[in-house]
């Protein structure tokens, strides 16, 4: 497309001048080399080549002339034209390059995932909650994210050394293990991810000075639907509600999770153990960006994700800035990026494929926003379930473990 929109501009040219010469700009081609512009220096030398054979470059006397007022304005959109068309594809380029290393990231921690499981017995979970001597009945407390469980398995031993157990992720001596930014949890494609605001306030007891907080742009999938998973549920939400919520998962990882790799009945290329998050698609500030994807942490709108809806659904029926915070948790828990059209996930078996936004999934309400076949609460439990005959899309059979679906090497 480039050489033909340069051709078409150096036939103006040539047949501009018709009667003269085209002085000078083999060297303006030289220039462009100088300043680093090589594909522009080539095509414009290509371009000196044509406008030569379509005129001459020497007078009737052998003497080169000088440059006409015509020519020179031709020249600069000529100039205009390429920079037009080779800047979209240096950007491409860039996003192309920054895909590449989000899929390295990806294939990294499923990798690390793999090699926790061979040690461990089972994949890492994507938090324990606990309890402290003193709490009362209904406290609760929030655990560490499948990133800190399995830090050691990639590169991260000094992290997790650092890391104290024995309290849970908000308190203030772990304030240290939140400070720490990992580039191999950040996707390169989100300018936000390495933010680092003041979050001390949340860390209680945290020494007193300014205590930044990293986040990741990386999650566990959890299955077709995210619920928050607290060995207290039974006293807040009810008797049987911690058991029921574990049981409702259908994912990898999860809130007090020990997936192995042989439950994964559906086979470990078509089951989704990692993916990620577009965290800079909420607008700055404390209620939304910073609130959000806290790489420690195994809450669930950290670190933790859900296939209910399409990718990239804040593009199409969930809202990130949604001043009732509705929309909000559902965004932060659902895959996104910027990559253009579509999302990155690891599998169970170490690949890392890109799934386009056009998956065929679940169909959502634009008013409930609720995925038909969907139900919650389910059989008196604050669990989900499915209506029966309940389509499953691809999309959501990509995120169960044992669902029994039969999926098309060409359906994604």
């Amino acid at each position: 497309m480039v050489e033909r929109s340069l051709s078409l501009c150096v036939a103006i040219v040539g047949l501009l001048r018709l009667s003269g010469t085209l002085p000078g700009m083999w060297r303006f081609a030289s220039r462009l080399g100088d300043l680093g512009l090589s594909s522009m220096k080539i095509l414009v030398r290509k371009g000196v080549c044509l406008m030569r054979w379509v005129s001459g470059s020497l007078d009737g006397r052998g003497r080169r002339a000088g440059f006409t007022l015509i020519e020179l304005l031709v020249v600069i959109a000529i100039i205009g034209v390429l920079i037009a068309l080779l800047l979209p594809a240096v950007q491409a380029a860039r996003e192309a390059a920054r895909r590449a290393q989000c899929t390295n990231n990806l294939k990294q921690l499923a990798l690390a995932a793999m090699s926790y499981e061979s040690s461990n017995g089972s994949l890492p979970p994507g938090a324990y909650t606990s309890k402290q001597v003193g709490d009362s009945a209904s406290r609760r407390r929030w655990g560490f994210s499948a990133f800190v469980h399995m830090g050691p398995y990639y590169e991260q031993t000094a992290m997790y050394n650092a890391v104290n157990f024995a309290r849970d992720v908000y308190q203030g001596q772990n304030v240290t293990v939140a400070t720490i930014g990992i580039s191999a949890l950040w996707c390169p494609s989100d300018g936000s991810i390495n933010e680092t605001p003041d979050e001390a306030a949340a860390y209680r007891e945290a020494p007193a000075g300014a205590w930044k907080q990293g986040y990741t742009s990386y999650m566990g999938v959890v299955g077709l639907w995210n619920l928050s998973v607290n060995i207290k549920d039974d006293v807040v939400r009810g008797p049987g509600q911690y058991a029921a919520r574990v049981a409702n998962f259908n994912g990898l990882i999860y809130g007090h999770s020990a997936v192995r790799i042989s439950d994964v009945i559906d086979g470990t290329s078509n089951t989704a153990l990692f993916t990620e998050h577009a965290h800079g698609v909420f607008p700055p500030g404390e209620d939304y960006r910073n609130y959000y994807h806290y790489w420690n942490s195994g809450y669930w709108t950290d670190t933790l994700g859900e296939f209910y809806y399409p990718p990239n659904a804040h593009k199409k029926v969930l809202n990130a800035a949604d001043p009732s915070f509705s929309d909000t948790d559902y965004v932060a828990m659902n895959p996104g990026s910027y990559h253009p059209g579509g999302v990155n996930v690891a599998f169970a078996d170490g690949t890392v494929r890109f799934i386009k936004d056009s998956i065929d999934s679940w169909t959502i309400n634009p008013t409930s926003k609720v995925a038909d076949g969907t139900i919650y609460p389910y059989n008196g439990m604050s669990i989900y379930g499915l209506a029966p005959g309940a389509k499953i899309g691809v999309w959501q059979a990509l995120a169960t473990r044992a669902g029994n679906e039969i999926l098309s090497a060409n359906s994604y």
